[in-house]
C-alpha cells in the first residue's frame, strides 16, 4: 500500500561512514579518463577507509552522444542510514570546427584533479556533520514541511544558499516556519518545524487507475 502522507521525523545523529560507492563515466574520450579519475579519488579515500568501489560506465558510439566528457559521482552511506554524496561533470563545448573544440580541451580540468577534488569534497560534506549533504537540504526542508501536524527535527552543516532559498520558499507558499539552532561546538543546525498536514488525493486515484487497467488485461 502507498501511503498518502508523510510521518514527522527525528533525524539528527548521521553515525559513522561504513563504505563509499560511486560511479565514473565519460562519453566520447578515451576510458583511461576514468581509470585516472578513479585512481586519484581512491588514493584520497583509501587511506581512511577501506570499502571503498568505484564503477565505471563508458559510452561509445550513439549511445554516447555529441558531447565529449567525463565526471564521477560518489556516494557515502552511514551506519544510520545517511547517504553523503558529491559529484561534478566536465564537459567539452562542441564548437563550429575541430579547432574550437581543440581549444576547449586545453582549459579542461585534467581527470587526475577531478578525481581529487571529487574525493576531497565528498570528505568536506562528511566534515559538515549534516544528516545530508548540501546539495540535498532543500529537499530535506520540503519533505519535513509537508508532514503531518507534527514536529520534525533534523540536522544540516552549514546552510547553503540553496538551503536557505528552500526555506524561504516553504514559508511563502506553505506557510511553515522552520525554527534554528546553531551548535557552535559543531558547526551544524538544528531546524524543527510542525507539518502544514499534506495529504495527496492524487495516489490513492491513480492506484485504482492501475488495478482497473490490470483487470481489463491491460
Amino acid at each position: 500500500m502507498v501511503p498518502n502522507s508523510l510521518t514527522a521525523t527525528k533525524w539528527v545523529d548521521k553515525g559513522l561512514v561504513k563504505r563509499i560507492r560511486g560511479v565514473s563515466f565519460s562519453t566520447r574520450v578515451s576510458v583511461q579518463f576514468e581509470n585516472t579519475m578513479i585512481h586519484a579519488a581512491r588514493g584520497i579515500l583509501n587511506p581512511l577507509l577501506a570499502d571503498v568501489h568505484i564503477f565505471t560506465d563508458h559510452k561509445v558510439g550513439a549511445q554516447a552522444g555529441m558531447s565529449p566528457g567525463y565526471g564521477i559521482s560518489l556516494v557515502a552511506e552511514t551506519t544510520f542510514g545517511c547517504v553523503i554524496s558529491a559529484d561534478t561533470t566536465v564537459s567539452y563545448a562542441r564548437g563550429e570546427d575541430d579547432a574550437d573544440l581543440e581549444d576547449d580541451r586545453k582549459a579542461l580540468i585534467p581527470a587526475e584533479e577531478v578525481g581529487e577534488q571529487i574525493a576531497s569534497a565528498l570528505l568536506g560534506e562528511i566534515k559538515q556533520e549534516g544528516v545530508v549533504d548540501s546539495t540535498h537540504q532543500g529537499l530535506l526542508f520540503l519533505l519535513c514541511a509537508l508532514c503531518l501536524k507534527d514536529v520534525s527535527e533534523v540536522r544540516v552543516g552549514k546552510l547553503s544558499p540553496y538551503g536557505i532559498e528552500a526555506l524561504r520558499h516553504i514559508r511563502d507558499f506553505l506557510g511553515v516556519k522552520f525554527v534554528m539552532k546553531p551548535d557552535a561546538s559543531t558547526g551544524t543546525v538544528n531546524l524543527t518545524c510542525l507539518g502544514s498536514l499534506w495529504i495527496s488525493e492524487f495516489i490513492p486515484e491513480s492506484i485504482m487507475i492501475i488495478k482497473n487497467w490490470a483487470s481489463f488485461g491491460g
